[in-house]
């Protein structure tokens, strides 16, 4: 039986649920507004879109991404005309893409433009739709933003409090106060993102600039609140970050989110996060219940697995965690069982060692190797331990290693 060909190309959007009737329409409508906009025709490329969503053979979301795709493609220059033309002719069509789209692209060139017309567009169609009132929420706390830079500029005057980079998340917006005179204000971006909120619960595209708003308002409770409820039904990274933002603590003090900030992010940086976090859990390591112990060498193996390979930190803590615990301990054993194996040929591999020169993370790796029990008579590792290294490596081997009386 010879094997079936398909008889269309297939195409990043192509979706094999659907029929394949409407995926030969989508085609032949893609290639003809690719013909029309090549000829400059784009009437007629505006006329064909409004005739084929209106028939209601071809749903305008299904061709709506590729379609534009092609008019950036074909006529960049154009899109702005395009998307003016074709707006009226598809403004009851849900999801209302080409008003949206429009939009986007007066916000670089054209904002306050574009903030007109998308306070039209929530007035009017898109009044019960989420994305729009999100928009307009976050476009007017920027246009707030750059009119109160344009007024300090022109009048000399210093930037205000302005919120910075915290260790977490930019908290970027001018805190609210008397007098700051812009038409644009943080009450009424607030009001559009609790709109946007209250219809779509599940989207959280717009909740950072929510927090972003809550904050400049003085309402850093309120901000804080709105995020831990979302992360504890969400249990997104990103929301957990701007939570842990906004906590008085020291990074290093909020144990309960930093475990499972470093466990879900095990490319969080090393020098901020891992490093600081995991050098206070092993300061007070024999004051840590079993379970917390057992925790804290998870992230420090699933950051080796995970992490950027280049970073030492992690080699360091595992050596101190085992020689503090011991080999035979039931943490290492649950968590080191089953990786020795095949971390004897991927981390502790005789070409990892032979002739390398004994930096601080092969020396680190080499003193986990010795203490796992991961080498064998003759390994180059050995060699780079008893041989030449500077005082302060020579001092963490000495107290690290682990010798066969004490195995047990």
């Amino acid at each position: 039986m010879s094997r079936r060909i398909r008889p269309y190309p297939v195409l990043p959007w192509d979706d094999r649920r659907v029929n394949p009737h409407l995926r030969d329409i989508r085609l032949k409508v893609l290639s003809d507004i690719d013909a029309f906009i090549r000829r400059g025709e784009y009437g007629k490329a505006s006329a064909l879109l409004h005739t084929i969503t209106c028939s209601g053979s071809l749903p305008i979301r299904h061709i709506w991404q590729p379609l534009i795709a092609v008019v950036r493609q074909q006529a960049p220059h154009a899109l702005g005309a395009f998307l003016d033309m074709i707006i009226p002719e598809t403004r009851t069509q849900a999801p209302f893409s080409a008003a949206l789209e429009r939009i986007f692209t007066l916000l670089p060139t054209a904002p306050d433009r574009a903030h007109a017309m998308l306070l039209a567009f929530t007035t009017d169609t898109g009044a019960n739709l989420s994305m729009a009132h999100g928009m307009l929420g976050v476009v007017t706390a920027c246009l707030r933003e750059l009119e109160l830079h344009r007024i300090r500029t022109r009048r000399s005057i210093a930037e205000p409090r302005v919120f910075g980079t915290s260790e977490f998340a930019q908290f970027v917006l001018s805190r609210s106060e008397p007098g700051q005179g812009s038409k644009y204000g943080l009450g009424r971006a607030l009001r559009h993102l609790e709109r946007a909120a209250a219809l779509d619960s599940e989207c959280d595209f717009f909740v950072p600039f929510h927090a972003q708003v809550l904050v400049a308002l003085d309402r850093q409770d309120a901000a804080r609140d709105m995020l831990v409820r979302r992360y504890q039904r969400d249990n997104s990274v990103h929301v957990l970050r701007m939570v842990m933002a906004l906590d008085p603590r020291p990074p290093e003090e909020q144990t309960d989110y930093m475990f499972e900030f470093l466990e879900r992010d095990p490319y969080a940086s090393e020098s901020a996060y891992f490093g600081p976090f995991v050098g206070r859990q092993l300061a007070q390591l024999a004051d840590l219940p079993d379970e917390l112990t057992t925790r804290v060498l998870l992230v420090v193996v699933d950051r080796i697995e995970r992490g950027a390979p280049e970073e030492t930190d992690k080699w360091r803590a595992l050596a101190t965690l085992v020689r503090r615990l011991g080999p035979a301990h039931p943490a290492v054993r649950s968590t080191m069982e089953l990786r020795v194996p095949w971390w004897r040929t991927m981390y502790f591999a005789w070409s990892v060692f032979d002739c390398a020169e004994a930096t601080d993370r092969l020396v680190y790796m080499a003193v986990c190797a010795q203490q796992l029990d991961c080498l064998e008579p003759g390994h180059p590792a050995y060699r780079m331990l008893s041989g030449k290294l500077s005082d302060r490596q020579a001092d963490f081997v000495d107290t690290h290693i682990i010798l066969p009386a004490e195995e047990t």
